[in-house]
């Protein structure tokens, strides 16, 4: 063992951890850093009489490393180093190495903020980066800054991108590197086109002919527990050869008969739990699909979802060198050597759900992310998502403060959703169930029917982990408040469910449809296969929204009355108004809402006394089209706006139609009182009703800056066309400017008007906006086609020093 590479860095570990309260160390697969470092820091003075915590991302190497370190020192595991996972620990008075999941130090530190038994926390395999690491770190670096000085931490890993970290952590870097054996990779041939997700036969292939390379135990990487059995129960192997699953959901016996060294040759199905950490002793050869399911946040639904997707070239790496950490060995991988993998997979903190992690902010006292030290800071999107529905379960108050609920709700350990769940449902006296039910929504993967899945845990007692985890849950609400019991049925699974996600509430849009529209304002679709199809109300508990269109994979049936009943508090009931414009009436109605999700609508009588405020809603949902906009109220409307486009220094009121129904209270209320119906509106005076808008002296403005009329040459009063605002035109015949040299300008002479210049027939001869050039370059032109066509009119020679005038040649003075 004192071969191990690690001993050669393990002097000038211990000196940096002595003199510096943050230590990197990047040691590559199979140098020993997991099973070495902890024990060899026992005896450091700087521990005393303080424990060292190791940091596993996975409770499975939790458990592994626990027993190597204290095989290591010749003890059983609970003596001086222990462990502690979720529904499983280990530990005693005696115990200085302390072996955990990220999450349950957050519980350390939330109810010890100082945490004055903690000498050392050595982060193990820090490249995988739960959020629970993320946060971990961050409120150990808090410590460190306010509370302990003299806490130290060791963050180690065989991937890492140390310089960005060491200068993050301000942080020395220590490197160890252990003979790497050679690892042949084999590739899928070109001529063979890659298998589709679900397709296990190539898997099962290469497995066959693996086992003619080697005489010694095969690791094959599977992306779930589903394709693990499928390929187990495929397999047609001697009873020569053991072939066992790996998977963390699996019992704790047949995960170690996976581990620990047998008689006989072992095929080893397992997920990525065996991709780091675990060290799986005679294996040389590694068969690796290439696939994993990753966790991801949807923040258009507010839904988590697993996504089966490609590993990164870090995990592949990783998975290649279980092959070689005791000889050379071979690697299948199962996809084209031309395929381009990502360098590393992206944080978990910056692609899932922040709920959790919100409230345990939240109970820390901080208010905002920019208040911790994050490696990687999350969008403000998922943010602003995670505190609405913390909100919404009545965990943080409008100011974003925990709330004595939700300090009720952490100490449950588990997601807020299914820690609403489980004290509401106590208050009901369903608590028992709603545990099972939130152990259940707690399994990854949960594709066959819930339904039944319940109640095999309910009624046989069937998954020993379903019901372990449940009980671990009523242990801690025993803590919080006291149980209460009735009788259950299973009509209230849906209302267990809606308090768990009251955002996955959805109504069906009409009979036989497959549509549903959700309490996120969001849809889904439920196939017609399913036997929850064509009911009325449903709670979406697992929906696919890695699709064009969301599926909803598992829901439970629930009916109106006991939303009603049980989730009042979510209910809001909103009187308003429509448009019937085919009988051009108004008809009013009450409709109740869930959230964003429409549950019933009911006709009733218009309320006088609201009339006014309901006849403003109609007018912004059906806009000022509802009005009579007569030719002086549009002209109006043109000329404010093309004030307010051109200079918006003036001060006008706006005219956008937006912003008028926006302020429509203030413009319109007043003129409302006697009226009784839309038919109503067209009678009102819109062009007195806007100019009121405007002050007498922006009135005087209005007409000295954008004229009504432009008095032409020839005495005549000639309307200008605003319906342009950028570009208003003057549409005038020609004999009418005769002698005016210049373009015309408006709005203290900062816009040229568009000059559309007529035959006397009205009809457009040119459009210009430089009357000069038109004069000097084109009017010849335009005199020799029109004067023998009109030869009434006046047609001179020189435009510029003749007479205009509205009147023939005969009638000219």
């Amino acid at each position: 063992m004192n071969n191990l590479p690690i001993y050669e860095v393990l002097d000038e570990l211990k000196l940096k951890l002595k003199h510096e309260n943050r230590v990197i160390l990047q040691a590559t697969t199979g140098s020993g850093k997991s099973t070495v470092i902890p024990i060899s820091l026992l005896k450091e003075d700087y521990l005393k009489n303080k424990k060292i915590i190791v940091l596993e991302p996975r409770r499975l190497a939790a458990r592994v490393i626990a027993k190597q370190l204290a095989k290591n020192l010749n003890e059983n595991v609970g003596k001086t180093v222990g462990y502690q996972v979720k529904l499983d620990s280990c530990f005693s008075k005696e115990t200085k190495i302390l072996v955990i999941t990220e999450a349950l130090l957050i519980r350390k530190i939330q109810s010890n903020q100082s945490i004055d038994d903690i000498g050392l926390i050595i982060f193990d395999e820090f490249h995988e980066r739960s959020i629970h690491t993320d946060l971990t770190l961050a409120f150990s670096l808090q410590i460190q800054e306010f509370l302990r000085e003299d806490l130290k931490l060791l963050i180690m890993s065989a991937t890492l991108n140390s310089e960005k970290l060491s200068e993050f952590l301000n942080a020395s870097i220590i490197t160890s590197i252990a003979k790497n054996y050679d690892v042949k990779n084999i590739y899928l041939p070109k001529d063979i086109r890659q298998p589709k997700y679900e397709d296990v036969s190539l898997v099962i292939e290469t497995i066959y002919k693996a086992l003619t390379y080697t005489n010694k135990n095969i690791l094959v990487f599977l992306h779930g527990q589903k394709q693990i059995i499928e390929v187990k129960n495929s397999l047609n192997i001697s009873k020569d050869i053991l072939v066992l699953p790996l998977y963390s959901n699996l019992n704790k016996k047949l995960q170690d008969l996976a581990i620990s060294k047998q008689n006989k040759r072992k095929i080893i199905l397992a997920t990525n739990v065996a991709q780091t950490s675990l060290t799986i002793e005679d294996v040389n050869v590694v068969i690796d699909s290439g696939l994993e399911k990753v966790s991801r946040y949807d923040s258009s639904t507010g839904l988590n979802y697993l996504e089966l997707s490609f590993i990164s070239k870090e995990s592949a790496l990783q998975r290649q060198g279980r092959a070689g950490r005791l000889e050379n060995g071979i690697c299948y991988k199962l996809w084209h050597e031309s395929k381009i993998l990502d360098e590393t997979l992206k944080p978990e903190i910056l692609r899932t759900d922040l709920t959790q992690t919100l409230l345990e902010l939240s109970l820390w006292q901080i208010n905002s992310f920019d208040d911790l030290k994050w490696i990687d800071k999350p969008n403000e999107i998922s943010i602003t998502h995670a505190k609405e529905l913390l909100v919404n379960l009545n965990m943080m108050d409008e100011n974003y403060k925990i709330t004595s609920f939700g300090q009720k709700a952490i100490k449950l350990g588990i997601h807020p959703r299914f820690a609403y769940m489980i004290l509401k449902a106590n208050q009901l006296g369903f608590a028992y169930e709603a545990s099972i039910l939130a152990s259940i929504f707690n399994e990854n993967g949960i594709n066959n029917d819930i339904f039944s899945f319940f109640i095999d845990c309910y009624e046989k007692q069937k998954n020993a982990n379903i019901l372990k985890e449940a009980n671990l849950y009523i242990k801690k609400l025993k803590e919080v408040e006291s149980i209460n019991k009735k009788t259950f049925s299973y009509d209230l699974l849906g209302v267990l469910a809606l308090f768990a996600y009251p955002d996955r509430l959805g109504k069906i849009r009409e009979k036989d449809d497959i549509r549903y529209k959700l309490s996120n304002n969001k849809g889904a679709k439920l196939s017609k296969d399913n036997i929850l199809f064509n009911e009325d109300f449903l709670v979406a508990i697992n929906v696919n929204t890695n699709n064009i269109d969301s599926f909803i994979i598992n829901a439970f049936k629930i009916n109106l009355n006991d939303i009603y009943k049980y989730f009042s508090f979510y209910i809001k009931e909103e009187e308003n108004i429509i448009f019937d414009k085919k009988n051009n009436k108004l008809q009013s109605r009450k409709t109740k809402y869930f959230l964003n999700l429409e549950l019933d609508i009911t006709p009733c009588k218009i309320d006088e006394s609201n009339l006014k405020n309901l006849i403003i809603q109609v007018i912004k949902e059906e806009g000022l089209t509802l009005f009579n906009w007569d030719k002086k109220a549009i002209l109006l409307k043109q000329r404010v706006d093309f004030l307010n486009y051109n200079d918006k220094t003036l001060g006008f009121a706006s005219f956008d139609e937006k912003d008028l129904l926006n302020d429509i209270e203030d413009w319109l209320s007043i003129y409302l009182n006697d009226i009784k119906s839309i038919f109503d509106l067209k009678k009102l005076d819109l062009y007195s009703i806007l100019i009121n808008r405007l002050s007498w002296k922006q009135q005087k403005e209005l007409d000295q800056l954008a004229p009504i009329y432009y008095l032409a040459a020839s005495g005549s009063k000639i309307k200008i066309d605003y319906s342009n605002i950028k570009l208003p035109k003057l549409s005038i015949k020609i004999q009418e400017i005769f002698g005016t040299y210049d373009s015309i300008k408006i709005l203290n002479n900062k816009i040229i008007l568009q000059i559309e210049l007529l035959s006397p027939a009205l009809r457009p001869i040119q459009i210009t906006n430089d009357l000069r050039s038109f004069w000097q370059n084109s009017y010849e032109e335009v005199r020799k086609e029109l004067r023998g066509k009109y030869k009434k009119h006046y047609w001179p020679e020189n435009p510029y020093s003749a007479q205009a005038t509205n009147k023939l040649k005969k009638n000219m003075k």
